[in-house]
């Protein structure tokens, strides 16, 4: 069993008392004790010395008594008397010495005394008889023995004196030695009781202190618990609210687009799953990858803005719902229960992309304004979605603002022909029959130079009926075969250089570019190819650069191999002009948009002179794409055009055509 600090100063403290209260007892009694005995010793004391005294006056009374008779010649009396006082003195000392079993020396002078008493009646007798017969040496003789027994008698009676205060001195001593002795006693045990006593009360101030300590530190425990509590309160309020506005701000970035606010494509599957929606239409801004490029991304998400600002006023007062879900795509939904037919939705739609297209953007001194493509899908099907984005591609291969999507269109009809063109597809590569067809591009200012061709891509099937490349290239991009068809292009183009040592070109995609599989084909086969000088890399989809690191170390590559590089496309958007500027090429062709009506709209013509200008500054020749007509020679011809390209001057056909003619 153990015991607390506390439980031990208890211990310390009554035992402490328990002593102190022992040596007060035992001080008690022994003081008691003392009284009594200094009470029966002064009473035995008195008796003591009065015995003796008594005996010692009796004794000499006696012997005066006697001398004196004898000096004044009386008779001599009879001393019976005194002798027998004197014998009752003795017997009373012996009675009081018998009763005092240290007394026993006493005993001893008490009988001499006796006997001496006896001897004393006999010199008495010789000295009365002598008296009386008058002889001189008797009497001095009797006079001499009478004296020494007198002498003997004062002798025993004063040791009997000495004795009985010996006694009494022994007994003082043994008193004061008891009296010392209690005195110590009581002194260490009332020395040692107030020390524990003074140990137990200080323990009891160290413990009380202690316990203080302990309530203050419980005190301020409670108020730091308090605290505790309080700000543990606040935190989880803070906590709380934090939790609140982050689950918010997380609702608001899954749902809400973050540059324009807008509900985003999240919020538009969740609503087309628990509403029933009756319309749809898709928007698209048209080319704004080029202007973001030209213009940097802060100015295109202020254009971004301004489109979502226009739509959410223009359908403020229609029973529409707008959504930005993703990139430069908007969509508008309507819901099953408002009274609004198919007809009524789509010239609603009409309207807000015609108003859209007159809008100008203006930001930091830019001025531009931009026009809209539209799918819309009526179909009230859960694939409305897919069906609009269908009808949003159709309109733009067609080049035209809208396209509703109808039962001619669906999606079981699509997947049926991409079905069966991954087919086509797919024997085509087993047999072989990804072939190359090639267009001339002839030189126009100098004829000194050796016409290039064209390397363009063409499947036959298994009805050896030639299909041209938009009816396939998108399916074999979808099922990912894309890559093998650039293998084919590739190794059709170098063969024919090869073999004709004629300067072809054929081009290279973005998704090319960033394919590496494509890349470590292209570059084994070329480290493997004596010709590179006359093989030209032309780069589509320029406006749709995004990873120009990506194409510039391409580029960068291709020289190195003594390749020529061609920017395609060039004046179909803005950013063409900055890659003119940065990326290492020896072409530019000029996009096809330019070369068809630069016989009738003045400012194709001034584009595509400020276009050949530029090249002629930055060293880089030029070809004008789409030449079809003679009209349309003669002017990139007069505008110092390098070269053309066209059905004018030929038809994409099979090299051997070309060489045999």
């Amino acid at each position: 069993m153990k015991f607390s600090f506390e439980h031990k100063i208890y211990a310390i403290f009554i035992f402490g008392l328990t002593l102190l209260f022992l040596s007060l007892i035992i001080g008690y009694n022994n003081i008691q004790k003392n009284n009594n005995l200094l009470t029966q010793l002064d009473r035995n004391q008195i008796k003591l010395n009065h015995y003796t005294n008594q005996l010692n006056y009796d004794i000499k009374n006696t012997q005066v008594s006697l001398l004196q008779e004898i000096l004044l010649h009386h008779s001599i009396s009879d001393e019976t008397k005194n002798f027998q006082k004197i014998q009752k003195h003795i017997e009373k000392l012996e009675t009081y010495a018998t009763n005092k079993q240290a007394f026993q020396e006493y005993l001893n002078i008490l009988n001499k005394i006796k006997h001496r008493l006896i001897s004393y009646q006999l010199v008495r007798k010789s000295l009365v008889e002598a008296l009386a017969s008058k002889e001189t040496l008797d009497i001095q003789d009797a006079v001499i023995g009478f004296d020494s027994i007198s002498l003997k008698f004062a002798e025993d009676t004063q040791k009997l004196t000495k004795l009985a205060n010996a006694v009494l001195n022994k007994q003082l001593l043994s008193i004061q030695r008891t009296n010392r002795n209690s005195s110590n006693l009581i002194l260490f045990s009332f020395s040692l009781s107030m020390l524990l006593l003074t140990m137990a009360l200080y323990q009891f101030h160290i413990l009380q202190k202690d316990l203080q300590t302990q309530l203050q530190r419980a005190k301020k425990a409670e108020n730091e618990l308090k605290d505790s509590e309080i700000k543990l309160l606040s935190y989880n309020q803070n906590l709380e609210r934090e939790v609140s506005e982050k689950s918010e701000e997380l609702l608001k970035k899954i749902y809400t687009h973050p540059i324009t606010g807008l509900e985003n494509r999240n919020k538009l599957l969740e609503d087309l799953l628990e509403y029933n929606v009756s319309y749809m239409a898709i928007l698209n801004i048209d080319k704004f990858q080029s202007f973001n490029d030209v213009y940097g991304e802060d100015v295109g998400n202020e254009a971004l803005k301004f489109s979502a600002e226009f739509l959410q006023k223009a359908i403020a007062k229609l029973p529409f719902m707008l959504y930005h879900i993703g990139g430069d795509e908007f969509t508008i939904i309507s819901m099953h229960n408002i009274s609004l037919d198919a007809e009524q939705f789509v010239t609603y739609i009409e309207q807000i992309v015609s108003d859209y297209s007159h809008k100008i953007f203006f930001h930091n001194n830019i001025k531009s304004h931009f026009k809209m493509s539209v799918g819309i899908a009526c179909t009230k099907d859960k694939k409305m979605l897919a069906y609009a984005d269908m009808a949003l591609k159709e309109a733009k291969q067609k080049n035209i603002m809208l396209s509703v999507f109808n039962e001619d269109k669906n999606l079981e009809k699509f997947h049926k022909d991409d079905l069966q063109c991954r087919v086509k597809i797919d024997y085509a590569l087993e047999h072989n029959s990804i072939l190359s067809y090639f267009q001339p591009i002839v030189p126009i200012a100098d004829k000194t130079k050796a016409v290039k061709y064209e390397s363009l891509v063409r499947l036959r099937d298994e009805n050896r009926e030639i299909i041209a490349p938009f009816k396939f290239l998108d399916v074999a991009k979808r099922h990912k075969l894309y890559h093998k068809i650039t293998y084919k292009v590739i190794n059709n183009t170098l063969e024919t250089i090869r073999k004709y040592k004629i300067p072809c070109s054929f081009n290279i995609s973005l998704a090319d570019m960033d394919h590496k599989e494509t890349m470590q084909y292209l570059e084994n086969t070329l480290n493997n190819f004596q010709y590179n000088q006359l093989l030209t890399i032309e780069l589509l989809e320029t406006e749709d650069f995004q990873n120009y690191d990506l194409v510039l170390a391409f580029c960068k590559k291709m020289k190195l191999y003594g390749i020529q590089i061609a920017l395609d496309d060039f004046g179909s958007g803005y950013s063409n002009f900055s890659h003119a500027l940065k990326l290492p090429i020896d072409f530019i062709k000029i996009d096809a948009s330019l070369i068809s009506t630069i016989d009738k709209d003045i400012h194709s013509k001034i584009m595509v002179e400020t276009i050949v200008d530029l090249a002629r500054r930055l060293g880089v020749e030029t070809i004008a794409e789409f030449v079809s007509s003679e009209n349309i020679f003669n002017v990139v011809k007069e505008l110092g055009v390098d070269y053309a390209q066209g059905y004018y001057l030929g038809k994409p056909l099979s090299i051997e055509e070309y060489i045999k003619s």
